[in-house]
Parts: C-alpha cells; sequence; structure tokens
C-alpha cells in the first residue's frame, strides 16, 4: 500500500472525527435551546443527529480499511469543549450555527482527502469500492447538515 494514500486516509480520518465533534457540540448547544416564544425545531435536531450518524458510518468504514489509520500525533481526538450553560437564546444558535460551520467546513475537507484517496488506489478495485461508499456516506452527512443549517431554528404554528 502506498505511503501517500495512508496518509491521505489518516488526515481524512482526522477531518472526520473533528467533523463529528463539532456536530455533536452544535447539537448541544441546539437542545439547550429555552422553550421561549417557540420551542426548538425537533426537524433540525434530526437532521444534525442523521449527520453525526453517517459520519460515524465514515470513521468506522475509514477504520475498517486493509491498512493502519491510526494518527498518533493528532491532537484533534481530544473532545471539543463545551462552554458552561447559557440562557441566551441567540447566543446558543450562533454557537450552534458556528459549530455547524466547522464541521461543514471538516467535512469538506475531507470529501477532498477521499477524492484524492480514490484517485491514488489506482487500479485496486475493492479499495477504491470502499472508498466510493465512504465518500457517498461522507456527502449524505454534509446534505443532512446543509438541510439543518436551512430549517428554521424554531417550531412555529
Amino acid at each position: 500500500m502506498s505511503s501517500n494514500i495512508i496518509s491521505t486516509v489518516r488526515f481524512a480520518l482526522a477531518y472526520t472525527v473533528q467533523a463529528i465533534r463539532y456536530t455533536e457540540s452544535a447539537l448541544i448547544f441546539f437542545r439547550e435551546l429555552n422553550a421561549f416564544p417557540f420551542p426548538p425545531n425537533p426537524i433540525k435536531e434530526q437532521f444534525y443527529q442523521d449527520a453525526i450518524d453517517s459520519l460515524t458510518e465514515v470513521y468506522l468504514a475509514i477504520k475498517g480499511l486493509p491498512f493502519d489509520t491510526y494518527f498518533p500525533s493528532d491532537p484533534i481526538f481530544q473532545n471539543i469543549p463545551i462552554a458552561p450553560e447559557i440562557q441566551d437564546n441567540q447566543l446558543l444558535i450562533n454557537l450552534s450555527d458556528n459549530r455547524i460551520t466547522l464541521a461543514f467546513n471538516k467535512m469538506n475537507d475531507t470529501i477532498a482527502f477521499i477524492n484524492e484517496a480514490i484517485l491514488q488506489s489506482g487500479k485496486n478495485d475493492k479499495l477504491q469500492g470502499q472508498l466510493i461508499f465512504i465518500k457517498i456516506e461522507l456527502e449524505a452527512a454534509r446534505d443532512s447538515l446543509v438541510s439543518g443549517i436551512n430549517s428554521s431554528d424554531f417550531m412555529v404554528n
């Protein structure tokens, strides 16, 4: 296995972990919204949860590739700190949106690295198929994030 493809996949894994952490953080902030004057939109929460689920599938698929994906020196595997309890809905929405933007950027970086790995995989059909599956799952996660971003923050009757 080429060292270039291994390095590329390791970067994709690192960015996937970052995207998961940012999306989880955004979801936590969003769930802390107060119900006044309107309750938070459960559809938006579901889109974020779907993104986390898809990214988790990507993480597991990358870890299941037929080579070592361990990336020892990267500090991103630590948890992203969560701010103390906040009562201001607008601040919580801004923090959540900021985290989703960061997750979206990391997801785009991951897709770019997976595309590069697909090109580097050459004639190895099995590896290329696994990488294409990972790319499709990443695109599903990105679509969930975009849908979540575009849905309203509050449920209005």
